[in-house]
């Protein structure tokens, strides 16, 4: 399967138009993984490039998966996002079945939640709240997705 997905991106026009047929999978999700940490953290994509010597640009094409990014690369901004190099991979090795497929889609929408600005300020703020409040502000919350 890898095989054939390097053959067919190493005949595939190089065009804009056929610029998502040569894009590899592994580059697509690293891309993502890195922009996932990269919010989470709170990091503008200036602040990382500075940090790994590259263009903000250069960090949107890593994130969108139109750019490979490179080992020594990719080391530096492991580093930068304080998290181990295998956390840009380890999607890559599961795969999905029928049995866990809508945990999974649950816990991808969770987390792409969570990385965003309004996702981290819910956080910070349920976390701020004492735990032996924690069950009613849930309550709270859920009368008011009842409402909608």
């Amino acid at each position: 399967m890898l095989q054939k997905t390097l053959a067919d991106a190493a005949s595939a026009p190089t065009d804009a138009a056929n610029e998502t047929t040569a894009r590899h999978i592994a580059d697509i999700e690293v891309g993502k993984r890195i922009k996932k940490r990269r919010q989470q953290l709170r990091l503008s994509q200036t602040a990382l490039g500075a940090a790994v010597g590259v263009s903000f640009q250069q960090i949107q094409k890593y994130e969108r998966g139109t750019n490979r990014v490179s080992s020594s690369t990719l080391y530096e901004i492991a580093h930068v996002l304080e998290t181990p190099i295998t956390y840009f991979f380890e999607s890559l090795g599961q795969r999905a079945t029928l049995a866990n497929g809508e945990l999974e889609r649950k816990a991808a929408v969770r987390e792409e939640f969570v990385a965003t600005d309004e996702g981290q300020r819910l956080v910070d703020a349920f976390l701020a709240v004492p735990k032996k409040m924690r069950p009613k502000f849930i309550s709270l919350l859920a009368t008011f997705s009842s409402e909608l």
